[in-house]
């Protein structure tokens, strides 16, 4: 309350001076301006220029308000159509996921102008296209979506090439990955479709060099992986195999990791591959020494499919398998087989009857029935036969095609 008394009467003796000051001396101001010329006092032309410097500001605030507004509006209005746009997005992603290609392709079309994040929205339009079958608006997508987003070119590439691989267009997608793989330290994900495109065109001599690269960056589960390299391996002992070289099928069993090499299918594969070019001392010596190492029953139908160097001494060695395995089926079929390749019939036919009591199949019959007719016993070699028939195809009908089997 003191502040403003103080105030109003410094203000009052402010104005008598002002007012006392003016009555002695008005002063003079003269402006001249072409022809036009203006005389006023001083005191005239100084409430005159407030009155202007007012105005002035005036204006200036309320046209900085103005714009202000116009601002605000405009954030305001941007912001809305954001937010629609997300929605609309949300909404695109959803029907994409449930399956609605051709309202996501809309919905997400729509919404890219103003999306906050463009390119997933052509991306995922793009794969919506695909799936709709409209290749041609695909690739118009994917090129909008490296327009909005200059250093996508990688994201685009690698959605280019997983569309190319599920259409089936091996050789497009593999010409794609190549130029992406220039930067798969950064883009892992380059590695796993390049392998996809390898394994799908069968070039399995391009596909090993990037076995390293795909344990390093772990782009693949680890079965997934180990479930390609067994691939791998197996296709390329069956190459070398067609080849008949039998140095370059060693070299590449060399070659296979470990953990790999112990595996039974892979083993199978690789002694499989010696009996088909008839390199029965390399696939006696690779079988005995994996199963010396490691029992695997996998192995076991691959004895006896081949003449042993030494038949009596590997008879001996088959039997000393039979007395710490047991009486297993197919270990005693192969035992008789290597029987019989010793000339040792009785203790074949032994233990083929054992085998038939035991676990009967049509492979047991024929080579029972095979041993009993080079003997001459023509009759239970038939019977033999006719059951190995039955019990690869089913009860045979009798002549007269009674389906007990009644002969009329």
């Amino acid at each position: 309350m003191r502040r403003v008394l103080l105030l109003s009467v410094l203000g009052v003796l402010a104005g008598a001076l002002l007012v006392s000051q003016i009555e002695r001396d008005a002063g003079y101001v003269y402006i001249s301006l072409n022809d036009t010329v203006v005389e006023t006092s001083v005191w005239f032309a100084v409430v005159i220029w407030l009155l202007a410097w007012a105005l002035l500001s005036v204006l200036f605030s309320a046209l900085r308000r103005l714009l202000l507004t116009h601002r605000t509006v405009r954030g305001w209005l941007g912001q809305r159509k954001s937010r629609n746009a997300t929605t609309l997005t949300n909404r695109g992603l959803i029907n994409f996921i449930e399956g609605n290609w051709e309202r996501a392709r809309k919905q997400l079309l729509r919404s890219a102008r103003y999306s906050d994040a463009p390119l997933i929205n052509h991306l995922m339009a793009a794969r919506a296209s695909f799936l709709l079958g409209d290749v041609a608006a695909a690739t118009r997508q994917l090129g909008e979506a490296e327009r909005v987003e200059a250093e996508a070119g990688i994201a685009v590439e690698l959605t280019q090439a997983e569309l190319q691989l599920s259409a089936g267009r091996f050789e497009q997608a593999l010409a794609t990955l190549v130029r992406a793989r220039k930067n798969a330290g950064r883009h892992p994900h380059v590695l796993a479709l390049l392998a996809r495109a390898h394994r799908s065109l069968g070039d399995w001599n391009a596909l090993r060099p990037l076995l390293p690269e795909l344990h390093k960056h772990g782009v693949l589960e680890t079965s997934e992986l180990l479930g390609l390299e067994e691939q791998l391996w197996r296709e390329l002992l069956v190459a070398a195999c067609r080849s008949g070289d039998v140095a370059a099928l060693k070299t590449l069993w060399k070659d296979i990791p470990t953990i790999q090499r112990e595996q039974p299918a892979l083993r199978c594969c690789y002694v499989e591959c010696y009996i088909e070019m008839g390199a029965f001392a390399e696939a006696e010596e690779a079988l005995t020494r994996m199963l010396a190492k490691a029992w695997q029953p996998e192995l076991v139908p691959l004895i006896g499919r081949f003449a042993p160097r030494n038949p009596a001494r590997f008879l001996k060695t088959t039997e000393k398998w039979l007395s710490t395995q047991g009486n297993d089926p197919s270990l005693l079929l192969a035992n008789a087989r290597v029987a019989l390749f010793a000339g040792a019939t009785s203790r074949a036919e032994a233990c083929l009857e054992d085998v038939r009591v035991r676990e009967p199949t049509t492979e047991v019959c024929l080579e029972l029935g095979r041993l009993y007719a080079s003997q001459g016993k023509l009759t239970e070699a038939g019977a033999l036969f006719n059951e190995a028939a039955e019990l690869s195809l089913g009860p045979l009908p009798g002549a007269s095609g009674d389906p007990d089997g009644k002969v009329s």
